[in-house]
């Protein structure tokens, strides 16, 4: 900045006074604008999450986590217009765990998990997305994938079934 002045100038302790406090904002202003393109993607946003959910009409729980919230807002950016088996699927594609299969049977929107065994995590946070973008009158079936005896029987040794955990199994 000092170099861009008349030389006469440049060693005024004044003006290299003036220089560095300028210099000081301009670099706060610098890491502030490096911080707004994040906060663009529904993945990454952090300190706009708060506008974000009011723009929507989210009211997020008091004990809800940054990836719940943000999985809500991703769910409900995409669940505009009329309601479609693939705009459902994109809000369960939104979701962090993202392994749901959708379709629309006996006039029940079926989710069907197939991905890893047991009860999802953030399971309420996925129900709670759905819930906002289907009409009340059509229930949400969820059907979740565990460990049965054809899995087990004569394929899982013993040391491989003692590693897997109890929520993994029907009972």
């Amino acid at each position: 900045m000092l170099d861009n002045l008349p030389r006469q100038y440049r060693k005024d302790p004044t003006v290299k006074t003036i220089a560095d406090a300028i210099c000081g904002v301009l670099m706060a202003l610098e890491t502030e604008a490096a911080s707004v393109p994040p906060q663009i993607s529904l993945d990454a946003v952090t300190w706009n999450l708060e506008t974000e959910e009011r723009l929507v009409g989210i009211t997020p729980a008091p004990d809800a986590t940054l990836e719940s919230r943000r999985t809500a807002l991703k769910s409900k950016w995409r669940s505009g217009g009329k309601l479609t088996i693939e705009q459902v699927q994109a809000v369960c594609d939104a979701w962090k765990n993202g392994e749901v299969v959708v379709s629309f049977t006996g006039g029940k929107i079926r989710l069907q998990f197939v991905g890893a065994y047991g009860v999802p995590v953030d399971l309420d946070a996925l129900k709670a997305a759905v819930r906002l973008v289907i009409p009340a009158h059509l229930a949400a079936e969820y059907v979740i994938k565990y460990l049965l005896i054809r899995d087990i029987h004569e394929v899982m040794t013993i040391s491989t079934l003692e590693t897997q955990p109890l929520g993994n199994f029907a009972f």
